[in-house]
């Protein structure tokens, strides 16, 4: 495997996982909705306060990540591996944060109820979705850069 393949598949594995917790937190909405009564204008305001927060935290949080993960993938030696795809780290980071998941919606009602935990499942997923460009965007390269 070559590594623009490997960052490629690193790309579209946070996208895809993006959109799972943007489709869960869509389910958790409706849960909101339908077993703790929150009202429609709770839902959207929480709603677009995920959008808010997931664009800024994709845009300036997430995308650095990404971009620090896509220099590491560049500078690996060849032949890459798919398990080369984040650092080990990340390895252990995965199941701590499916599990924080599990706890989030297991103690909703503690939080705020599932508009809560909705949100903060969109907002994750947004950022992941909109992080994910840094995958595949180009950079300038550096000797044809003008520094003048």
């Amino acid at each position: 495997m070559n590594k623009n393949n490997l960052i490629s598949i690193a790309g579209g594995f946070w996208c895809v996982v993006g959109l799972f917790l943007v489709i869960r937190g869509f389910g958790m909405y409706q849960l909101a909705g339908q077993e703790q009564h929150s009202t429609q204008v709770a839902i959207v305001i929480s709603g677009i306060i995920a959008a808010l927060i997931g664009l800024v935290k994709g845009k300036f949080v997430l995308s650095k990540t990404a971009r620090k993960n896509k220099t590491r993938i560049h500078e690996l030696e060849d032949p890459v591996h798919i398990h080369q795809i984040f650092a080990k780290p990340f390895y252990i980071l995965i199941p701590m944060m499916m599990g924080v998941g599990v706890l989030l919606r297991s103690y909703n009602e503690y939080l705020g109820g599932y508009v809560v935990v909705a949100a903060i499942y969109c907002g994750i997923g947004m950022a992941l979705i909109i992080s994910s460009r840094a995958y595949w965007a180009t950079e300038p390269n550096a000797s044809t850069v003008d520094n003048s």
